[in-house]
């Protein structure tokens, strides 16, 4: 899967989890209570097969950018 195409992916189970729209470059940690951060890790897994780690997820909700760079990584080869 090619980096847009994550981007698109993951901009749609977000916008899912947090009911917001957002865009790959948007400052969004705000948008998450710490139950939409637990409901979009199960998402992430369920849709793309990779697991947010938990001690990492504030992090990772930074961005849909720092979130696909991190999916990408780790998703499957």
């Amino acid at each position: 899967m090619d980096m847009l195409a994550l981007q698109n992916q993951l901009i749609d189970t977000i916008e899912a989890v947090i009911g917001v729209c957002v865009q790959p470059d948007e400052y969004m940690e705000p948008l998450f209570d710490s139950m939409s951060k637990v409901q979009l890790m199960v998402e992430v897994k369920d849709r793309l097969g990779v697991t947010l780690p938990v001690d990492e997820i504030d992090m990772l909700v930074e961005s849909v950018q720092v979130l696909a760079d991190y999916v990408a990584a780790r998703g499957k080869r």
